[in-house]
């Protein structure tokens, strides 16, 4: 019998790419997001036995909808990687918009790896979608920054827990990737776009990266790119202050 992967945020960027991949390598897939137009592109493109589910990670009816098909179903690897966030002043931001962030990011999570783990058993594996700020706060999304934060220390936590069972569980914390996740979350002007381009991974790259230290099983935390892995040893050596400052300026705030 095959095995089962499930991804969240399947319809484009580093979820597809999940999808693509673990498809590859024998898995059939079931891939959830809001867009049920894009899941049906993708289940098409991935062939018979993947399947979708349509879901609002931001709606508590749409997290159950995902926690009843993880119980329904033998999942094999749930890779966690919804997620968004949105730039700009805190006090000028959608606090319900806010709150939508705290949900898809944290909640969301959470539920989805309780149902997992229960009944998840020698072999099976689990990816949680963090982020290299979770050592660099960066102001200009302080929310986001914030779940990213509580995604890497929940998932170290879930790693040593669940160890003894040869259940993995991963914190992938990408830097830049170059997915639709940075154009939706905010305006960006020429010179920043550049830099983007320069310092930014390919999708591809970051799910090769999780995928090889799945297989290896070793790690609770993986950072795709030496860059990445430099910003993450280096920067936390200076002042906090120095850190949050320079990132601000980055962010054009005051």
């Amino acid at each position: 019998m095959s095995k089962i992967a499930c991804i969240t945020g399947a319809s484009e960027g580093l979820g597809r790419v999940f999808a693509q991949q673990l498809a590859t390598q024998g898995f059939q897939t079931i891939n959830i997001a809001r867009n049920e137009q894009r899941l049906k592109e993708l289940v098409a493109e991935l062939g018979e036995g993947h399947r979708y589910h349509v879901a609002d990670l931001s709606d508590r009816s749409g997290i159950a909808s995902c926690v009843e098909l993880i119980k329904e179903n033998r999942i094999n690897v749930l890779v966690n990687n919804a997620g968004f966030s949105q730039f700009g002043l805190f006090r000028d931001a959608d606090i319900d918009q806010q709150s939508d962030i705290l949900t898809v990011n944290c909640a969301a999570i959470m539920q989805l790896s309780h149902a997992f783990l229960r009944h998840a058993t020698a072999g099976d594996a689990m990816i949680n979608l963090s982020s290299i700020t979770n050592y660099l706060t960066t102001p200009i999304q302080p929310t986001y920054c914030a779940t990213k934060c509580f995604i890497a220390s929940f998932s170290e936590s879930l790693w040593y827990q669940e160890r003894s069972r040869d259940v993995y569980v991963q914190a992938l914390l990408p830097g830049i990737t170059r997915t639709q996740f940075i154009e939706r979350s905010s305006d960006i002007d020429g010179f920043k776009k550049k830099l983007m381009d320069v310092i930014s991974q390919s999708p591809e790259t970051v799910v090769a990266t999780a995928m090889k230290a799945v297989n290896k099983r070793r790690q609770p935390v993986v950072i795709p790119g030496m860059s990445n892995k430099l910003l993450a040893i280096l920067l936390p050596l200076l002042p906090r202050k120095w850190t949050v400052w320079m990132l601000g300026k980055v962010g054009d705030l005051a």
